[in-house]
């Protein structure tokens, strides 16, 4: 009998010693496909920080930027290899991915491994990149990678700006014509093409400082175009500007409304309508995270739309364009930035 105790207590004592007083922690490698300052970026990577933490206590993130608007295409894909062999070395739970570039780099080596992926932020369609890549069905995951697409609430936006002004005539989009300023361009074309609006739409394509000035002084010229939206997100001008640096030029030159797509957006000066939560749509992808680490489902997991937006104002930037809101329609924002 005390053989079976002293055998019986030796088993409690190592099941203490590997479990009871562990310190190893789960690690969940973010790969953003921007920078640490980026205004789309980085709240989805502190959203999904901040869900991981509130739900896990024993959780390390490792953070990996891409500076996709920044990096050439060799840089971009020396920077991939790198995040690639780091993942195959350390071997991480699990991987949270923002925004297409990061989206791209795990999807081209990582697509069907053992490794689960949570990606944030798409631009492209998730049905697009189903077409090359077969992970779900109807929006179920049939592979490793499940997440979030943004949606930018397109109609929303026009809808509320009806309210405001009446009937319009037409919206232009200023864009990059990188990456980036192209699918933020083809998102608002795609959210609208069953909709009355599809046909109100502008186009204004920059690739240069030059360019962008130009189209600025038409758009503020047009009498048609009564809003834009700013996705200038990086072009060439001896450097890379990105839209934290070309914001000031589109403020001063086009007195009308801009529409953003973030919070941020209206932080760096522009006016604002429908917003994204980019914040909120990261933590949702902490807690897919989360679902996957505790129960290794990833199929319970479909993919989504973005789901929640704000309606924001700055209220500065309306009086700089001389744009008269009444008490009533301003009851209509959730946020005023003053």
């Amino acid at each position: 009998m005390k053989s079976k105790k002293l055998f019986k207590g030796l088993i409690l004592i190592s099941i203490f010693l590997l479990f009871g007083c562990s310190d190893q922690k789960t690690t969940v490698f973010i790969l953003s496909s921007y920078d640490d300052k980026d205004v789309c970026g980085q709240p989805q990577v502190e959203g999904a920080t901040d869900a991981l933490r509130e739900h896990l206590s024993n959780i390390k993130t490792e953070k990996i930027y891409l500076d996709f608007r920044r990096a050439s295409e060799r840089e971009l894909e020396e920077r991939c290899n790198n995040f690639i062999i780091s993942v195959k070395s350390q071997n991480p739970s699990l991987i949270i991915t923002i925004d297409d570039a990061a989206f791209q780099c795990a999807a081209k080596h990582l697509m069907g491994d053992k490794i689960p992926v949570v990606f944030s932020g798409l631009n492209i369609t998730p049905e697009s990149y189903n077409s090359k890549y077969k992970f779900m069905e109807e929006r179920k995951p049939i592979k490793n990678f499940t997440g979030i697409y943004e949606k930018l609430f397109v109609s929303k936006q026009i809808e509320m700006l009806e309210v405001l002004l009446g009937k319009i005539e037409k919206i232009a989009i200023i864009y990059s014509t990188d990456f980036m300023g192209n699918a933020l361009k083809e998102q608002v074309i795609y959210e609208l093409k069953d909709s009355d609006f599809k046909n109100k739409i502008v186009l204004y394509p920059v690739s240069s400082l030059q360019e962008l000035i130009l189209a600025t002084e038409n758009i503020n010229k047009r009498r048609d175009i009564i809003a834009y939206y700013p996705f200038v997100m990086s072009i060439i001008n001896g450097k890379v500007l990105t839209i934290s640096d070309v914001a000031p030029i589109m403020i001063n030159k086009i007195k009308k409304i801009d529409l953003v797509i973030n919070r941020q957006f209206v932080e760096l000066g522009f006016f604002g309508g429908i917003s994204v939560d980019f914040y909120k749509m990261g933590f949702r992808a902490g807690e897919m995270a989360f679902h996957i680490l505790t129960t290794g489902k990833i199929s319970d997991l479909e993919i989504e739309d973005a789901a929640s937006f704000v309606r924001i104002l700055n209220l500065k930037r309306a009086k700089d364009i001389k744009f008269k809101i009444s008490d009533e329609k301003l009851s209509l924002f959730d946020e005023i930035i003053q």
